[in-house]
């Protein structure tokens, strides 16, 4: 539902998911006939229900299979704590991003971003603690964002880098056509 994103208008937001034993036949498919041992999941919503990632990491560990993996493209806090970050990590799980995009309250309501800052700079730290390189996302320069909100979102980054946070990525805003904010952007003739 971001109204910076253009997936809601490109690929609708019907979230599928598929087993994770069908996913682990492929990897080990990939493992014997290619010989890979990384794999990056470049899945907006890679972890959604808490339920799927530790079905998948319990049956990593079940199986046997040998091999790294990473989230890089900015995955939700909501399913990741103190009991699913372990076992991240002990399933092979070295590098995870996670996307907050601000760390003000006012601008996550404003582009509909889903994000409870305080479970996530818990869902963060537990990570850390797990022994997993963590990655933020960060959006600056939305529109109508104040320097009072900038300043929160500095503030934000300088409590995650105390706790231990690895990498940041701050990217300026950038209206992606098919965006609700591209739109909005359009009508209110900011964008010919």
């Amino acid at each position: 539902q971001c109204t910076f994103c253009s997936k809601p208008e490109m690929w609708t937001t019907r979230w599928y998911a598929r087993e994770p034993g069908k996913v682990l036949d492929e990897i080990q498919l990939y493992m014997d006939t290619y010989g890979a041992v990384n794999f990056d999941f470049y899945d907006l919503t890679a972890i959604v229900k808490r339920s799927w990632i530790i079905q998948f990491t319990n049956e990593i560990l079940t199986r046997g299979m040998t091999f790294t993996w990473q989230l890089p493209s900015g995955t939700r806090s909501e399913a990741i704590d103190d009991e699913v970050s372990p076992l991240l990590y002990e399933s092979g799980c070295r590098n995870m991003s996670y996307a907050p995009e601000s760390g003000s309250p006012d601008v996550l309501k404003r582009i509909k971003k889903v994000v409870k800052l305080d479970r996530l700079e818990a869902s963060v730290t537990g990570a850390v603690r797990a022994g997993l390189n963590v990655k933020l996302n960060i959006i600056m320069g939305f529109p109508n964002e104040s320097s009072a909100e900038l300043a929160q979102t500095v503030r934000f980054l300088a409590r995650m880098g105390l706790a231990g946070v690895h990498d940041m990525s701050i990217s300026l805003f950038s209206p992606y056509p098919g965006s609700e904010l591209y739109h909005d952007l359009r009508k209110s003739g900011q964008i010919p």
